[in-house]
């Protein structure tokens, strides 16, 4: 990532101030119209003609809770990735890449967007960096790109990583608010608030499609054609964050997962926190000061209680407690 302090000429100074004042005002959880933010502001300063936003899930589910292709927004969800693509070197190097550095090689390498006969002639991959206890890491990417070649120039790539440092803060003090209000319930009462409980997830999907209902029921009854169209508009933006809801539970902590923190003893429970935030046994070790042997031991109770075989397993399971 540039330097933050970085200037920027009088139009791009005020595309970004306008949205940050925008994104300061997002209602909470209303995240597709936050990520739908970035890429307009994006598509004021330069040509943007594909668009995503995703987070990582594990070492090999990326989450897709923002995808546009063109005029058409497609639907959120998620894909697999390996080892020696685009979104594995965003992690590792947990810097931008830009298609100039290769030529569009690493880039061509992944899944493809947009129109799909056309490959697509300049982009800028920006990491997505949240805090963690070594410091920060790679969350996920946001990815613009253009069939048009040499389009973003190095004012355009240091504009769009300054707006993933914004969302990603908003998303952060997001958590946090959360996180204080989670601690207002009781033990019992919190399966039912947490948003990736069986029962948060229902009251979610159920209350997003009786607004829904209540507003086509609505069209269907007026005369009036623009009032109907607008309602039906209404209904498509609810659909669309709707999805990006979705996609974003697999993201999302689970009851499972902190029942299953109840199961462990309190020096697990640590272990635990450092295998989901990435920290091999030999690290773990270092930072407890404790024998690898004692080490691995505790990882595999750790397995065997939670009942997975790959440390992976246990990071999605955890995150982000």
């Amino acid at each position: 990532m540039t330097a933050e302090g970085a200037r920027f000429s009088l139009a791009v100074a005020r595309a970004l101030e306008t949205a940050d004042f925008s994104i300061r005002h997002v209602a909470p959880g209303n995240h597709r119209k936050l990520y739908n933010l970035v890429r307009v502001t994006m598509s004021t300063i330069a040509p943007v003609d594909s668009f995503y936003l995703a987070f990582l899930r594990d070492e090999h589910m990326l989450v897709i809770p923002y995808l546009y292709d063109g005029h058409e927004r497609e639907h959120a969800g998620f894909q697999t990735y390996g080892p020696n693509g685009l979104t594995a070197w965003i992690k590792k190097n947990a810097r931008t890449y830009r298609y100039g550095s290769d030529g569009g090689r690493l880039l061509h390498r992944g899944h493809t967007f947009g129109d799909h006969e056309r490959l697509s002639r300049d982009a800028v991959v920006v990491p997505l960096l949240e805090s963690s206890p070594d410091g920060q890491r790679v969350a996920g990417l946001a990815s613009m790109l253009t069939y048009q070649p040499d389009a973003y120039g190095d004012e355009a790539v240091r504009a769009f990583e300054w707006l993933a440092r914004r969302t990603m803060r908003a998303l952060a003090r997001e958590r946090e608010d959360a996180h204080e209000l989670a601690g207002l319930a009781s033990g019992a009462s919190r399966t039912v608030l947490t948003h990736g409980s069986v029962p948060g997830v229902i009251e979610m999907v159920s209350h997003a499609l009786n607004a829904m209902t209540v507003r086509i029921t609505a069209a269907l009854h007026r005369p009036d054609g623009d009032a109907a169209v607008r309602a039906l508009r209404e209904v498509l933006e609810q659909c669309e964050q709707l999805q990006t809801d979705i996609a974003e539970l697999l993201l999302a902590p689970t009851t499972e997962g902190g029942d299953l923190l109840t199961t462990l003893t309190p020096r697990e429970r640590e272990i635990a926190g450092l295998v989901a935030d990435g920290l091999t046994n030999e690290q773990i070790a270092a930072r407890l000061v404790i024998s690898e042997k004692t080490t691995k031991t505790h990882v595999t109770r750790i397995l065997r209680k939670f009942g997975v075989r790959q440390r992976s397993a246990v990071a999605a399971k955890l995150r982000p407690f």
